[in-house]
């Protein structure tokens, strides 16, 4: 067809439309179904205010619900948690929550409690004359025959519309707990409620109590006069009896606007024909005129700018134009494809020399640390042992016997970077060993502060408690070495350098990154280190080399360029990796690491020792300070100490990962489960550990617990000795007394 008649038969097409449809709207659709308008909008208004009074009962029965599946209600109805109606009901809390009475009843029907709030603001008991009407309702969810976990219904008292919800108390997650209460909320429907009522349906309504004169019907629309109509719909209680009406005030403007519309229809009518003239000329111009210059323009940018620019012809339709553009395309393709074959032909040309240069970079580096390395050891050895000899003839307490000590972990470090060298040259796997990265960190800390930070001051940040990887240590504080002096280096010799231990799920989550070098890494929970400095940031240009070897940009003598590059090999040989986030306010390495699988075969450098003798000692406190401090003595003595924030992980770790644990230290007030509750548990398992109670808040406890739970009690602030001494003095689970310390 050609272009000229689908342009005229499109435009008759759509003239006819929007006249005929005009027309037919103001003389039928408009004129004739206003009656059938107004009743749909009364029943939608109608259903819309009881739908919204019902959310509202709702709500308030999910509020009730909420605190009667809380374990502290049911505490209170059993005696244990006298607080819980002053904490949770007082004056302001009940004002916010919009109740207006709370009644709590025990398993047997009986009041325990009631609270109200008078004209006054002061929290009273409910009257018994209200009370008695809710008993009935709270029986209903206390009935055997028939349980009920929760009730709501409406009903009218003293002239007013209240809203009930009744839920049964029950212990939480406890499945086929026992009933031991219910408990009652009232919110009056008063004037104030009414008028916030009528603010959400943006229409005036009232409450009748009086019985209705249409019976069977739920909603029932009656003509007030010409402008306003009442809508009367019907409120029941749970069991379906009437209990009230809602009267919304209707306006009756649809006929004046039917009127209007009929008018606005007729003129639609007109427009109609004025815009099929003036659709005319745009569709010729647009589906001929436009279509051929739109062809045209593109035919001539691609002349001027050449084949492989990306350009195409444009032009929709289905006709013989939009085929012509759609064999031009495809010539276009074919040239494109071509250029690109012999791009990516060159691309890897490239990806190869360099492959091979690395190549040769890294074998130049494996025969060089081959040479050297056998007279390097040798006087590594010979000064190891001269110090060895110096320590043994000095007493533990002369001044230089620490010196020496540490001169002594600096030849095991050398050693180290030695066997580094070589490895990078061949590849080797590490020594792997479960250990802890943050005792590693602070050892670290502690070499490069000696100088070879300089002035720079060291900041750490640990943000977890289970830090443990299997990794070579000596391989791993050659990481943190080469990286801490590369930061001081940076802001030459002065300045912070933050590093930050955290954890990270791969993959990540919804909406967050990914770590930086993290890529290829494999699903799961991983360690991440991040060292930071405050400098310059790293040149553009030279942060897509940093990790070549025999790369730097320090000055002649101040390195080699082979850290960053033996610092990437040992990550990778460990299955993690080292990424880089750059910046102008300094740059950020990015160290992963597995999280330690806890596999039998690779050894802990943790050495029993000491008091603890390689016990497992279950360290329990919510102050993430404590639980670092207190754990890192407890491990100097030789305990294998696993921390927990709190009592419900600590019962986790107890009852879930499988370990025997030898004794159990813990804090009294924690979130979630507190230090009594947790050795309750304990207690109650077979051939409980020893649970000491070290906290500051042991006049909390009743004396009775102490005596039965714990079998020693420290006051906080606690003396390490004092500490040791009562730890040493503790015996083992099998060996333990049933009657506690």
């Amino acid at each position: 067809m050609k272009l000229q008649y689908k342009a005229w038969a499109l435009v008759f097409a759509i003239v006819g439309i929007a006249a005929g449809s005009a027309m037919l709207g103001a003389r039928y659709i408009v004129g004739e179904s206003f009656d059938q308008l107004e009743t749909d909008r009364a029943q939608r208004e109608g259903e819309r205010a009881r739908r919204v009074l019902d959310q509202q009962v709702q709500s308030l029965s999910a509020t009730n619900r909420d605190y009667a599946q809380w374990a502290d209600a049911v505490d209170f109805l059993q005696g244990r948690k006298p607080g819980f109606m002053d904490d949770n009901f007082d004056a302001g809390n009940l004002g916010y929550l919009r109740i207006s009475e709370v009644a709590v009843f025990d398993a047997k029907g009986a009041l325990v409690t009631s609270v109200t709030v008078d004209d006054q603001g002061h929290k009273v008991a409910v009257p018994v004359a209200r009370i008695e009407p809710l008993r009935p309702l709270a029986r209903e969810v206390l009935a055997p025959s028939e349980p009920l976990s929760s009730i709501h219904t409406l009903r009218v008292a003293d002239g007013q519309l209240d809203m009930v919800a009744v839920a049964a108390v029950q212990r939480p997650g406890v499945s086929g707990a026992p009933v031991v209460g219910a408990i009652v909320m009232v919110r009056r429907f008063d004037q104030a409620e009414l008028a916030r009522f009528s603010e959400v349906l943006m229409t005036p309504l009232s409450l009748s109590f009086d019985a209705p004169s249409h019976r069977g019907e739920e909603l029932h629309l009656e003509p007030v006069d010409d402008q306003r109509a009442d809508l009367h719909a019907v409120l029941k209680d749970h069991k379906g009896q009437p209990v009230a009406e809602l009267v919304l005030g209707l306006d009756r403007s649809l006929a004046e606007q039917a009127r209007v519309l009929t008018w606005q229809g007729i003129g639609l009518a007109a427009l109609a024909g004025l815009f099929a003239s003036v659709l005319l000329a745009f569709l010729l111009d647009r589906l001929v005129l436009r279509r051929l210059q739109k062809l045209h323009h593109d035919v001539k940018r691609i002349t001027v700018d050449g084949p492989t620019a990306g350009h195409e012809v444009r032009v929709a339709g289905d006709d013989e134009l939009t085929q012509l553009a759609e064999g031009v395309n495809g010539l276009l393709t074919r040239v494109r494809s071509d250029a690109e074959a012999q791009r990516e032909a060159h691309v890897r040309q490239e990806a190869l020399q360099v492959q091979l240069m690395q190549s040769q970079k890294t074998e130049a580096l494996g025969r060089l640390t081959g040479g050297i390395a056998h007279d390097f050891n040798n006087s590594l050895a010979a000064i190891t042992g001269w110090i060895r000899l110096a320590s043994e003839d000095l007493d533990s307490t002369h001044p230089s016997h620490e010196a020496l000590q540490q001169a002594l972990k600096s030849t095991r470090y050398a050693d180290g970077l030695m066997r580094q060298l070589l490895a990078f040259g061949r590849q080797s796997a590490p020594r792997l060993r479960r250990l802890h990265w943050a005792a590693l960190i602070e050892e670290t800390k502690v070499m490069v502060s000696a100088g070879l930070t300089r002035d720079c001051e060291l900041v750490v940040h640990y943000e977890v408690d289970d830090d443990e990887v299997d990794a070579d240590p000596t391989q791993l504080q050659q990481v943190l070495v080469n990286l801490l002096i590369n930061a001081a280096d940076a802001m030459n010799g002065k300045g912070r350098i933050d590093l930050t231990l955290g954890s990270v799920e791969l993959p990540p989550g919804h909406g967050q990154e990914l770590t930086a070098g993290a890529s290829g890494l494999p699903d799961g929970r991983y360690l991440v280190l991040r060292v930071r400095d405050h400098g310059p940031g790293i040149p553009h240009e030279h942060v897509d080399r940093v990790f070549d070897p025999f790369f730097t940009t320090k000055a002649k003598g101040r390195g080699t360029g082979l850290g960053l590059s033996v610092a990437q090999g040992i990550m990778a040989r460990h299955h993690g990796s080292l990424g880089l986030v750059n910046g102008q306010d300094g740059a950020c390495f990015v160290l992963c690491l597995p999280a330690s699988r806890r596999d039998e075969a690779v050894a802990s450098v943790t050495t029993p020792g000491g008091p603890g003798k390689g016990r497992q000692l279950l360290f329990v406190d919510d102050d993430q300070s404590v639980r670092h401090a207190w754990a890192a003595l407890l491990e100097r003595k030789g305990w294998q100490v696993t921390r927990s924030r709190d009592g419900e992980e600590a019962w986790s770790q107890f009852s879930q990962t499988g370990k025997h644990f030898d004794v159990v230290l813990t804090d009294q007030s924690m979130p979630r489960l507190d230090g009594v509750g947790l050795a309750q548990r304990i207690r109650a398992t077979n051939a409980p550990p020893p649970v000491v109670l070290m906290s500051g808040h042991v006049d909390e406890v009743e004396a009775g617990l102490l005596k039965t739970l714990f079998a020693a009690v420290l006051h906080k602030p606690v003396d390490p000795t004092e500490l040791d001494r009562v730890l040493q003095g503790l015996p083992l689970p099998e060996e333990a007394s049933v009657n506690p310390v």
